[in-house]
């Protein structure tokens, strides 16, 4: 299952609050899956839609590759920054997983326990993938704020 991909520029499709994002781009899916499997599968297709923006997107100040996912709204965000965490690259890739939401909403399971398996096939996926050891980039993840990012 493959994700149908859209853009907007300055307004993140999927934000519960504007923010100052004027100069990014986001491109931008719903995914409906709920089982693992597709999940990951649209998780792995992220990281390659934002990995295809590497070379339009690093500049000299950039370090680091921040996958964000938020656990209560199943909306994930990758992006390219720079040492502060705060200057954005142009191209923001996110997607929601609407239909993975209200699922796990109906289990007993939280969606706070899932991410430490978001996590997981992120680490994977990029450990292994080709093109995003081209760069010298250092892959944070984060379920909160990002001054609370992990490396990966």
């Amino acid at each position: 299952m493959s994700l149908i991909w859209n853009e907007s520029v300055g307004v993140n499709p999927f934000a519960a609050i504007a923010g100052d994002a004027t100069e990014c781009r986001f491109h931008y899916a719903e995914s409906a899956a709920t089982n693992d499997t597709l999940v990951k599968d649209a998780f792995e297709e992220c990281l390659a839609m934002a990995i295809s923006y590497l070379n339009a997107n690093v500049k000299n100040e950039s370090l680091y590759f921040i996958v964000a996912w938020d656990p209560t709204t199943s909306v994930v965000n990758v992006v390219v920054t720079d040492d502060q965490k705060q200057n954005d690259a142009h191209d923001v890739v996110t997607c929601r997983f609407a239909a993975l939401n209200e699922a796990k909403a109906d289990q007993s399971s939280s969606l706070q326990q899932y991410s430490d398996t978001v996590k997981f096939w992120i680490k994977d996926y990029l450990s292994t993938n080709g093109p995003f050891m081209h760069y010298s980039l250092v892959a944070l993840y984060t379920d909160g704020t990002r001054a609370d990012t992990c490396i990966l």
